[in-house]
């Protein structure tokens, strides 16, 4: 293990507090589960509820007698998206305390979003996927991707509970699954994590994937919970031992080192072994295209995951990193 301090992840996970949480919606049945979370988080951190929609673009036409049509139609349509707008934000201020806002915003749905996110110094985005399937999943779809990579602020990726959840817990997550693979930008994502956990008094398991050996070195031991090296597997469990992410906090901690070379399996393995209803996963925010062709371990956890997962697009440092012994695959991809 390097001598690497730890006393700026310490600050950066004790200093998260949510003041601002934007949640778009599109007016489909898609969107209540994201604004339900929202406003739980809200709740509980004094914070602002923002509910944000994008106003749909009308279709125009190039004869003159059609263009008045058109004009009226689209007054209709903003109308129409107004008072739906402004019943979802009646309704969460009839059921709570927390100051709620709603914008109808103009021009392409990513860069509306994202200005009004800088605008009003958003530091939570709450989306519900749709869970499409095929390429059109990838990601959970092109907004979403561009507000995790563009935006450089935490997005909840919202999924609905099972009934069972829902019935004992509430809206709540309770067990917070962290994977780290030993790099400043993976470790980006606990300061998000951390945050929820505090809200909803959730527990968290940090976890780490140490990559199998091909082959022991002469004299070298081999670990008892895998075929790789003992140094290796005491590494990541030093590693896991000295962050301080919950020092002061009262959350509950577990740590787990596992041997595989399938680390996304591995995740969403020891997510369904834990009862995790959260994965917290930083990203490097590569386009969709480059991510599935690199086989981004982010990109399948989102992908596969059956839970909600916390998105945190990490900003890269200007100082030089410590070197970090490579123990496991990229993660933060």
């Amino acid at each position: 293990m390097d001598s690497r301090n730890f006393q700026d992840i310490d600050a950066l996970s004790g200093g998260v507090m949510y003041r601002n949480v934007m949640v778009p919606v599109d007016g489909s049945s898609f969107s209540r589960e994201a604004v339900l979370q929202g406003l739980r988080i809200a709740s509980q951190n004094g914070a602002t509820l923002r509910l944000v929609r994008v106003a749909s673009a009308p279709v125009l036409f190039s004869a003159p007698e059609t263009m008045t049509l058109s004009s009226d139609a689209a007054k209709q349509l903003r109308a129409s998206e107004l008072a739906s707008l402004y019943a979802m934000a009646a309704e969460c201020r009839a059921h709570s305390t927390v100051n709620v806002t709603a914008s109808l915003e103009q021009g392409p749905v990513t860069d509306a979003l994202i200005g009004y996110a800088r605008r009003y110094a958003v530091d939570l985005i709450v989306m519900r996927t749709h869970a499409r399937r095929g390429l059109a999943r990838v990601w959970f779809g092109s907004i979403t991707d561009q507000l995790i990579r563009e935006s450089g602020i935490p997005v909840l990726v919202v999924r609905p509970p099972s009934v069972a959840t829902a019935l004992e817990n509430g809206p709540h997550y309770k067990r917070i699954l962290v994977p780290l693979d030993g790099s400043e930008l993976a470790e980006q994502s606990l300061a998000s994590a951390v945050a929820l956990a505090q809200i909803g008094g959730a527990s968290i398991t940090l976890l780490r994937v140490v990559s199998s050996s091909a082959q022991a070195a002469d004299g070298e031991l081999e670990s008892d919970i895998g075929p790789a090296a003992q140094k290796d597997v005491m590494e990541a469990q030093r590693y896991l031992g000295l962050l301080p992410v919950i020092y002061g906090k009262s959350i509950p901690v577990s740590r787990r080192v596992v041997v595989s070379d399938d680390v996304a399996g591995t995740i969403l393995h020891v997510a369904e072994c834990e009862e995790a209803d959260l994965i917290a996963i930083a990203t490097r925010g590569r386009g969709a295209l480059a991510r599935a062709a690199a086989g981004s371990v982010s990109d399948r956890v989102m992908r596969e995951a059956p839970v909600s997962a916390l998105v945190v697009h990490p900003i890269e440092r200007a100082v030089v990193s410590r070197p970090v012994p490579v123990l496991t695959q990229p993660m933060a991809v």
